[in-house]
């Protein structure tokens, strides 16, 4: 959360010397090691770096996943006193939710790989949903006068443009032989649509090949292509590509727009907030982080890999 760490504490020579197994403590209480570990598989199973043999990376990695796990339970302890309370119910959906596709035996076998149980998960999302709700609440009064939202599109007015964007249908199959049976289907008046749902191995061929309005340069220069070349209803000639031979239909295409000031008003609420959120967030941080005694135990840290 970009918090400068100077209340932070490590460990002395002597306090390491007498085998202390908490892996950091925020005043009186300690957090063991297993605390932490579900956060922490999490974003090894996510991050590049635990495949590196660079042990200085990996050591950056896991003092800086400490650090914001400190302050996120500086947040959880500080909604906590405020009072703030989550929903059984909404905990109940989100373990729901997690096990949809699961039988019994599956979903406890992740449980055990993330050293959790249902009851520590649980614990887990509810603390998540805390923070949440506390870092909301910074920010759940603030109006913005029509002014500041004038000020902020008149700044940015680059990033509300819209690009041409084009909603194209596509069939993909391996071989040229299956494409030039495609195209002799549709010269005997066959729909393409249907032809995607028979042959196409794109997961859109089952939806008819329509992969709905993407900008014109979000997939490949093939795509691009045929967005600017076809006319609406106009099927593309045989394109050879990686992944097979490919017909493209032009279903519209929008033409890049610039949003005026109403159009754009709702967004600009949301970044603004989301700005105020971060700022205050950050405040918060700094005023929990020097009322709490903060001590890491870099002997335990180690241990994390």
């Amino acid at each position: 959360m970009g918090i400068s760490v100077s209340a932070i504490i490590s460990c002395s020579r002597e306090e390491k010397s007498k085998k202390e197994e908490f892996l950091f403590s925020i005043d009186d209480r300690t957090y063991d090691l297993p605390t932490v570990l579900f956060e922490y598989n999490r974003l090894k199973a996510v991050s590049d770096v635990f495949d590196s043999q660079d042990s200085n990376k990996k050591r950056q990695v896991r003092q800086g996943f400490l650090m914001r796990y400190i302050q996120e339970e500086l947040l959880y302890q500080e909604a906590k006193r405020r009072g703030i309370k989550v929903d059984d119910n909404m905990v109940d959906r989100e373990v729901e939710e997690m096990k949809d596709g699961h039988t019994e035996l599956t979903f406890n076998t992740y449980l055990s790989s993330m050293m959790l149980t249902e009851n520590t998960l649980r614990e887990q999302i509810r603390r998540r949903f805390a923070i949440e709700s506390l870092i909301n609440s910074l920010v759940a009064n603030r109006k913005f006068s029509e002014d500041e939202l004038r000020e902020y599109y008149d700044s940015h007015s680059d990033e509300f443009k819209k690009p041409p964007m084009c909603r194209m249908k596509q069939i993909v199959v391996r071989t040229r032989e299956e494409i030039q049976n495609i195209l002799n289907q549709m010269k005997k008046g066959t729909e393409f649509e249907e032809l995607a749902r028979t042959f196409s191995v794109s997961p859109e061929g089952k939806h008819g090949g329509d992969m709905g309005f993407l900008p014109i340069d979000s997939v490949d220069e093939y795509f691009m292509g045929a967005c600017k070349r076809l006319k609406k209803g106009e099927v593309s000639d045989i394109i050879e590509s990686q992944e097979g031979y490919r017909l493209y239909k032009l279903i519209e295409f929008k033409p890049a727009k610039e949003p005026s000031f109403e159009d754009a008003k709702n967004d600009i609420v949301i970044r603004l907030t989301d700005e105020v959120r971060e700022k205050e967030t950050k405040t918060l941080l700094r005023g929990l982080m020097a009322e709490h005694k903060i001590t890491i135990n870099d002997q335990v840290l180690e241990r994390l890999e």
